[in-house]
């Protein structure tokens, strides 16, 4: 089976931004966080960037669906748990900002390739 080349994938790229943001704010803000809370958030966005890697190899446009609405529901919840650190200041407002501007720029994506794959199956 042929796979393409995911890793030059542009929200493949943008979701590997945000892991590295997530991970870089956790690392700098770590006693505020507290370890359960870091390792919630890291594993969530861990998540996400493997539901857009599956969703990149995957052939079947259903399943392409599914891992990435996944991806978007799991942006969507570390987006909350995120805004709920800054508004508690436990993180940083920049790190917070820092961390809205890559999963913008993935949900923007995750939408793009929702329409295209939806053009694919018609």
């Amino acid at each position: 089976m042929w796979v393409p080349d995911f890793r030059k994938n542009a929200l493949y790229q943008r979701s590997l931004d945000l892991f590295h943001e997530v991970y870089r704010t956790t690392e700098e803000n770590g006693e505020s966080i507290g370890e359960i809370e870091t390792m919630l958030i890291r594993k969530q966005v861990l998540r996400i960037t493997k539901k857009i890697t599956h969703s990149l190899v995957q052939q079947n446009i259903k399943i392409k669906f599914k891992n990435l609405n996944e991806a978007k529901m799991e942006l969507e919840l570390l987006l909350k748990q995120v805004y709920k650190f800054c508004d508690k200041k436990r993180i940083e407002e920049f790190n917070g900002f820092n961390i809205d501007f890559y999963a913008d720029q993935v949900m923007k994506l995750l939408n793009f390739h929702f329409g295209e794959y939806k053009n694919k199956e018609n």
